[in-house]
C-alpha cells in the first residue's frame, strides 16, 4: 500500500528550459541523457547542488570549468531561466494527492532556484516535506540521498512511489526498494497515482 509520494521537481512538476539553455550557454547540442550526466557530474555543480558553494562561486567555478568567456551577470540571469513555473494542472494534482497521501518533494537543486521558487504562491508549502540536495550535502542518483529520505519518512520503502524524469534516479530509487516511475509531467503522476488507491486513516 503506497502511503507517501515523493516528487522530482524540475522536468516533473516546473517547466524546464534546461535543454536549449544549456546548449546556448555551452554552445554545442546536448542530448537529454549526456545534459543528465554532465550535471551530477560536473565539479561546479556537484558541488552548488550539494550546497558547497554559493551562486557568485558557483558562477565563477563553471565559467572555469567549461571555459566559458561569458559576463557573469549574464551567466546568472541564463542559469536562473533554466527553472521557469510550474506545469499547468500542477498545483490542482499537488493539491489531490495531499489529500490522499503523504507529499514531499525530493529535488537536486540550489539555493538560487529554491529560493525564486519559494516566491511561487501555493507551491513549495503544499509539500509536507522537502528533500533538496543542497541542504542534505548529496545529489541523486547517490543511493545515500534516498536512504536519507526513508529514514526521515519513517516509513518502508516499498510504501513509497518516487516520480522523477531520470532515468538513473528512478533505477536508484528502486534498488532500494521504492517504487519509481519515470514521468514528465504532473498529469503522467496523477494518472499513476491513481492506480495507488487511498491508504487507510
Amino acid at each position: 500500500m503506497i502511503t507517501h509520494i515523493l516528487l522530482d521537481m524540475g522536468g516533473v512538476l516546473v517547466e524546464l528550459q534546461w535543454q536549449e539553455r544549456m546548449e546556448a550557454l555551452l554552445n554545442r547540442p546536448l542530448p537529454m541523457a549526456e545534459l543528465h550526466h554532465l550535471w551530477v557530474s560536473a565539479v561546479s555543480t556537484v558541488d552548488f547542488e550539494s550546497g558547497r558553494t554559493d551562486f557568485d562561486q558557483f558562477t565563477a567555478a563553471f565559467l572555469q570549468e567549461f571555459d566559458l568567456s561569458l559576463d557573469p551577470a549574464v551567466f546568472q540571469r541564463e542559469f536562473l531561466a533554466l527553472v521557469q513555473d510550474p506545469f499547468p494542472d500542477c498545483l490542482r494534482v499537488l493539491g489531490d494527492l495531499k489529500a490522499r497521501f503523504h507529499l514531499s518533494l525530493l529535488s537536486n537543486t540550489n539555493p538560487a532556484h529554491h529560493e525564486k521558487l519559494s516566491r511561487i504562491e501555493g507551491f513549495l508549502p503544499t509539500f509536507d516535506r522537502l528533500f533538496l540536495s543542497y541542504q542534505m550535502g548529496c545529489m541523486k542518483p547517490s543511493p545515500q540521498i534516498f536512504e536519507t529520505v526513508i529514514a526521515h519518512l519513517d516509513t518502508a520503502p516499498e510504501q513509497i512511489a518516487f516520480f522523477d524524469d531520470g532515468a538513473r534516479n528512478v533505477e536508484a530509487a528502486r534498488a532500494l526498494g521504492i517504487q519509481a516511475f519515470r514521468v514528465d509531467s504532473p498529469d503522467q503522476v496523477w494518472a499513476i497515482a491513481q492506480g495507488f488507491g487511498a491508504p487507510p486513516s
